[in-house]
């Protein structure tokens, strides 16, 4: 390929990756935006999991207990909702804080009410 073959080509994919790279720089995607302040509460000695774990797993918990409530009838209360609201007992000032951060919506309280 000669070296106007080799300009066209660059031109070409600079021309065809421009939208992408704007949309990426218009999103956030070239920075980190700061992380959510969150109220942790002060009434608890630790959570039921390492914090790492509940932050990539709890709704793999809340599922699975839906579930096991919903098919089984059987309510294991160490994984159980009731148990994460005897300490995180503001919604605003915690979970809703952190899936506005990662862009989440649970659908879990379009029918389900928790304060």
């Amino acid at each position: 390929m000669n070296k106007a073959g080799i300009a066209a080509a660059l031109a070409l994919l600079a021309l065809l990756s421009a939208p992408f790279l704007y949309t990426a720089a218009g999103n956030g995607v070239f920075h980190n935006p700061p992380k959510p302040e969150l109220v942790l509460p002060t009434n608890a000695q630790r959570c039921i999991e390492p914090t790492e774990f509940m932050r990539s797993n709890h709704m793999k918990l809340l599922a699975h207990e839906r579930d096991e409530i919903v098919r089984n009838h059987a309510i294991a209360p160490h994984h159980h909702i009731e148990n994460c609201k005897t300490c995180h007992t503001k919604r605003a000032e915690f979970c809703d804080r952190c899936h506005d951060y990662a862009g989440v919506k649970p659908e879990c309280w379009d029918c389900h009410y928790l304060p």
